[in-house]
């Protein structure tokens, strides 16, 4: 499948922004407007793609933060975003 394709998965991209923006972070602390499927399901995609790593803290507290170029996506889809929000506010 071609790799851009991949995010085109709902949750991936929003995922990437998040991480984008905070950083470090629990998996608890990721606000994701679907389901917990939805979430394990982008975070999945974006662990295949390597562009997060996971840390795992006993017992059970998972953090995930972006790789370089992970960091190096999400830092486009920002201005992006960032160009679409100007659009819009220009209405």
């Amino acid at each position: 499948m071609n790799q851009i394709k991949q995010l085109e998965n709902t949750g991936v991209l929003q995922t990437l922004l998040f991480l984008g923006e905070k950083g470090k972070t629990k998996i608890t602390d990721i606000p994701l407007g679907g389901s917990k499927t939805t979430l394990y399901r982008a975070l999945n995609i974006l662990t295949k793609l390597e562009l997060i790593d996971e840390e795992r803290r006993k017992p059970f507290t998972r953090y995930i933060q972006l790789t370089d170029d992970g960091e190096t996506i999400a830092k486009k889809l920002s201005e992006i975003n960032t160009t679409l929000e100007a659009k819009r506010d220009h209405r």
